[in-house]
């Protein structure tokens, strides 16, 4: 007897498992929904957006490779999460193409442990892992027949045929073909409730940026490390004083001809502290390796992953959360003559 047989013989109590399952169902198509109604998610300018978490993946991840190599099509491989996220969510909760359904949150849910969770220590602070596990729980249980539409479950009853007639009944029935449909129209619900989003967006249902305040007025006095008096500096153009100004932050991407010991390619935050001056750090998160955004209300680097917060008038010092290692500050001066904000290379 096969694996697959004996685990198929084994007696799960679907009702134990309905807790996992519709909790798994429901986060996972909030994931989605959140994701496409999130105006920060497709702005390559955000600090947030998933460019700039494919671009920090690639620093410390086992598939950092592929994350960069994805990362010209970022906004592409961030609406197919989010359809499968909800596509997952929308099985689970109905019972549609439930064991695929769950495999693909396995398998997604273990993408995402290499990705965003896989510099988190000890491994058990991620919660990707354990997602990986429940959902590979549920696709080797099965519903049970628990909680889903009856015709889902129940082979529809035979019918009387005349001899030589083809049975449609028993093709219809068969379990392949049952799989392929429920996943076709499971792959419609998803595409349908994605497409909500478009109208929501248009009438103004997005999800709330975080909120930015321009900075102290007047000119800047000064730079993290070099003042704009003096000969002309040199380095690698990342920001405008004007674009900072206008939103007490900006965000960009270290330029992959940055020379060494700098994280070309990581995402890259400038903050202008109330001194007036500007203070600039790798924006990848200490604890998980996702990317940090500033919270002008707070004055902070938050984490949107995990919660930590660092602190940019010291160094980027930890404020609250599950690291005790401040973010990596990165060289930059100001440039007078031109208004711009250079990473400084000399």
């Amino acid at each position: 007897m096969s694996l697959g047989d004996r685990l198929r013989d084994v007696s799960v109590p679907a009702a134990a498992l309905l807790p996992v399952r519709f909790f798994f169902g429901a986060t996972f198509l909030y994931a989605g929904i959140d994701k496409l109604l999130d105006p920060t998610f497709f702005d390559t300018a955000s600090a947030t957006s998933i460019h700039a978490q494919l671009l920090g993946f690639a620093r410390g991840s086992p598939v950092g490779g592929l994350t960069q190599l994805a990362a010209p099509e970022a906004n592409a491989v961030g609406l197919l999460i989010a359809i499968a996220e909800i596509g997952i969510g929308l099985g689970a909760i109905s019972g549609l193409a439930y064991r695929i359904a769950a495999a693909g949150g396995a398998t997604l849910s273990f993408l995402f442990f290499l990705t965003v969770s896989w510099t988190t220590h000890p491994y058990y602070l991620g919660s990707d892992l354990p997602y990986a596990i429940g959902w590979l729980t549920l696709a080797i249980a099965g519903h049970g027949g628990l909680l889903v539409p009856r015709r889902l479950t129940e082979h529809p009853p035979a019918r009387t045929r005349r001899p030589g007639q083809r049975p449609r009944e028993a093709q219809v029935a068969s379990p392949g073909r049952r799989a392929f449909l429920e996943t076709g129209l499971l792959a419609i619900a998803a595409l349908a409730v994605s497409s909500l989003a478009v109208p929501a967006r248009m009438l103004g249902l997005e999800r709330a940026a975080p909120s930015a305040s321009p900075g102290p007025e007047g000119s800047p006095s000064g730079s993290s490390s070099g003042s704009p008096s003096g000969p002309a500096p040199t380095g690698l153009g990342v920001a405008t004083v004007a674009a900072v100004d206008a939103r007490g932050f900006a965000a960009f991407t270290v330029p992959f001809t940055a020379p060494a010991p700098l994280p070309a390619g990581d995402p890259g935050v400038i903050v202008r502290l109330q001194d007036g001056s500007y203070v600039a750090f790798d924006a990848v998160c200490t604890h998980a390796g996702c990317t940090v955004e500033y919270v002008t209300t707070d004055a902070a680097l938050v984490c949107p992953c995990h919660g930590a917060a660092f602190d940019p008038a010291h160094g980027a010092a930890v404020l609250a959360g599950p690291t005790d290692q401040p973010l990596s500050a990165l060289p930059i001066v100001v440039d007078a003559a031109t208004g711009q904000i250079l990473l400084w290379t000399t």
